[in-house]
């Protein structure tokens, strides 16, 4: 089995984030490069590449923001995608900031799938001093997806050549000054 993975970040088109390539995916405060700052949430999201350039800046990036825990319907979180504040469960597979693709030739399962974010060296380690709220299409709440003892539970996905995750996710600093985590998606494939 060659199993391939691919992120994009959605919008108008996909924009491939390529992480061999050193590519990031950047929260910014509305426009490219812009500071997010403390305690406020991201307004925009770009792929930026390894020489600093927007590569998704003509593809429209979708923006997920965090809005409320449980603010919404039912004791459901709130977000806001480009339309002003919803509830998390109305947003639709194609207004989700991030996609991930898990692709082969022939069929198989994905089971027990989890998605986090770490500090980039132990993966039970969150970044210190930022917010990650994630959540899953169809979920209605958010995760505090920090590190993997509080990942976010993906969906399992039965026999298929190609499997999708829609994930809604947003960042906020919680201190002043440039924050660098690592995402990190995991899954038993058979």
């Amino acid at each position: 089995m060659a199993v391939t993975f691919t992120w994009y970040l959605q919008g108008l088109t996909p924009t491939e984030i390529s992480y061999g390539d050193g590519d990031i995916l950047q929260f910014a405060n509305g426009s490219f490069n812009g500071p997010v700052y403390v305690g406020e949430w991201n307004d925009s999201t770009h792929v930026k590449t390894d020489a600093g350039v927007d590569k998704s800046s003509a593809n429209t990036p979708n923006n997920n923001k965090f809005i409320s825990q449980d603010g919404g319907g039912g004791g459901g979180s709130q977000a806001d995608w480009g339309d002003g504040t919803e509830d998390l469960d109305q947003i639709t597979n194609a207004e989700a900031s991030l996609k991930i693709n898990i692709a082969d030739t022939s069929a198989f399962v994905v089971n027990d799938a989890i998605f986090f974010s770490y500090d980039g060296i132990d993966m039970a380690n969150p970044l210190a001093c930022l917010s990650v709220k994630a959540a899953e299409v169809g979920d209605t709440n958010f995760t505090d997806a920090e590190g993997n003892a509080s990942a976010l539970s993906l969906t399992d996905q039965g026999p298929a050549t190609s499997h999708d995750y829609f994930i809604v996710i947003s960042k906020s600093p919680d201190t002043v000054g440039l924050k660098s985590d690592k995402l990190r998606f995991e899954a038993t494939i058979q």
